[in-house]
């Protein structure tokens, strides 16, 4: 009976020393399968971390991207209204161009005339002056057919002549007068044709 408990208790330890290893392989397994897992746990909070660290960086870019915009935004409203501006100005300085170039042809037309009466003054003048009292008005009527035209101020003969459709040299023979000179008032005859 001796050997039996002997050969039990010999039974019973190498059954527990086997339970153990087993439990101990277990284990190590379980623990390798939890290092394991651990590692994994590690690198995926690593990626975690650079995944985090990349939105940063992009919320960041897009910021400044939006401060950029918001930027470029306000430049582009003061261009805008630095033209408009000066579209405005550009048509003040238009008009008054305009007004300027009006009141200035105003004015050179109204030089122009008075240059014209002067001219005009002076050449009856002259003509009164230089024409012999009897070629003021003729004496003696033409042969023929003719108009009678009373010399207004500022006519010439050769204006009388264009409104007539006659030659200068037919009004001057018609009237006997010696040169293309003409006073107001005077009575020319103008031959029909």
């Amino acid at each position: 009976m001796k050997n039996c408990l002997l050969l039990f208790s010999s039974f019973t330890a190498l059954f527990l020393l086997t339970a153990c290893e087993t439990i101990n392989s277990g284990s190590s397994s379980q623990n390798n399968q939890f290092a394991n897992s651990n590692q994994d746990i590690i690198e995926l909070q690593n990626d975690v971390a650079v995944l985090k660290r990349r939105i940063v960086n992009v919320q960041n870019d897009n910021a400044r991207i939006l401060k950029n915009i918001s930027s470029l935004q306000s430049q582009i409203n003061y261009v805008n209204e630095y033209n408009q501006k000066q579209n405005k100005a550009i048509t003040v300085l238009h008009q008054q161009i305009t007004k300027e170039r009006a009141e200035r042809q105003a004015a050179l037309d109204k030089v122009v005339e008075t240059v014209a009466d002067q001219t005009t003054k002076a050449v009856n003048t002259i003509a009164k002056q230089s024409q012999p009292k009897t070629a003021q008005s003729s004496k003696t009527v033409p042969a023929g057919a003719y108009y009678k035209h009373k010399v207004a101020k500022g006519e010439t003969l050769s204006a009388i002549a264009r409104a007539y459709k006659v030659s200068v040299k037919d009004i001057k023979q018609t009237n006997s007068l010696k040169s293309n000179l003409i006073g107001i008032g005077q009575i020319l005859h103008i031959p029909k044709k």
